[in-house]
């Protein structure tokens, strides 16, 4: 018994297979030698070129890539500078190859891209490949964990953990200024009653509007407020004396009780405030601050409430 062996034959391949391989990928692609000359772009690469304005003899096949680099870095993006210096140390032999990942947003989207630079699989020919991939979608994804991670996700505030970044940093930020730093702790008065009244999500819905006033009194770099927990607020102020922020805390103490927020049919809900004040020094800890504050906002609170003390 016999049997006809398979028919392997198919259709016949294109001669110029690889460049129409490399022509349908997404990714932009180059080949560049010892010297950092390219000898062959992708579609892709050429694309984007087009896109950001790049003429093709300054970006194309021809063109020098390490010249790009360099005069991108002479022009004061930092980021070409890491990347050319990546890419030197694989063309002299230092590195196997180099990842590299960089924003490049347009007007319209973010973006960032991962270059990566390897050595061309070709005894031959001291030839490299460079290649860069669009990492947008992960990055986006990685900024989106980020935030979730810092704010509170009813009020949009940033929460505990934000704020314990930010203290840190400005704490010693000042210190070296020799700038005052403030702190003012909130705390909605009988909350409980409130939620007990209405419901919990009416509470929510209250702690919102309360946040976005205690957001719009914090617009500087330096200023933070976040939501401590429950229905306790906390504001951070850098460089702000203790005049200063006890005048801040009224007017989110005043804008508070102007929002008309009733329960029970004829309370109001109101907030107190305790405010504090230090210049940091070097043996002295932040938390002594938040101390203060809290210590204030008590003293608010056995004076009758709807007040600020400090």
């Amino acid at each position: 018994m016999s049997f006809d062996a398979p028919d392997n034959s198919g259709p016949e391949l294109p001669a110029n297979l690889h460049a129409l391989l490399l022509d349908s990928l997404e990714e932009q692609i180059a080949v560049i030698d010892s010297s950092g000359t390219i000898i062959y772009v992708n579609r892709a690469w050429n694309e984007f070129g087009i896109e950001n304005g790049l003429a093709s003899g300054s970006f194309g096949a021809g063109s020098n890539y390490l010249d790009v680099c360099n005069t991108s870095s002479s022009g004061g993006d930092k980021l070409a500078g890491k990347a050319m210096l990546g890419l030197r140390e694989v063309l002299e032999g230092k590195r196997a190859s180099s990842y590299f990942e960089y924003p490049c947003h347009s007007p319209e989207e973010k973006r960032w891209f991962m270059m990566r630079v390897t050595p061309l699989q070709n005894p031959a020919r001291n030839l490299f490949v460079i290649s860069h991939h669009n990492i947008t979608q992960r990055k986006l994804a990685e900024e989106t964990a980020e935030h979730l991670s810092l704010h509170d996700p009813l009020t949009g505030l940033a929460n505990r953990r934000y704020f314990d970044q930010l203290f840190s940093n400005e704490w010693r930020r000042n210190y070296r200024d020799r700038t005052p730093v403030s702190f003012i702790m909130f705390d909605l008065d009988h909350f409980k009653d409130y939620n007990d009244d209405l419901g919990h999500p009416a509470g929510d819905q209250c702690l919102i509007k309360v946040a976005r006033v205690l957001d719009a009194h914090t617009r500087r770099p330096g200023d933070l407020a976040f939501r401590y927990g429950g229905e306790e607020f906390g504001v951070f102020l850098g460089n702000t004396s203790l005049p200063q922020a006890h005048a801040i805390a009224e007017k989110v103490r005043r804008e508070i009780f102007d929002l008309g927020i009733f329960y029970c049919d004829t309370r109001r809900l109101t907030v107190s405030a305790g405010v504090a004040f230090a210049v940091p020094s070097q043996d002295q800890d932040f938390g002594v601050l938040i101390k203060e504050a809290d210590n204030a906002l008590y003293r608010s609170k056995q004076a009758g409430r709807n007040q600020t003390t400090g």
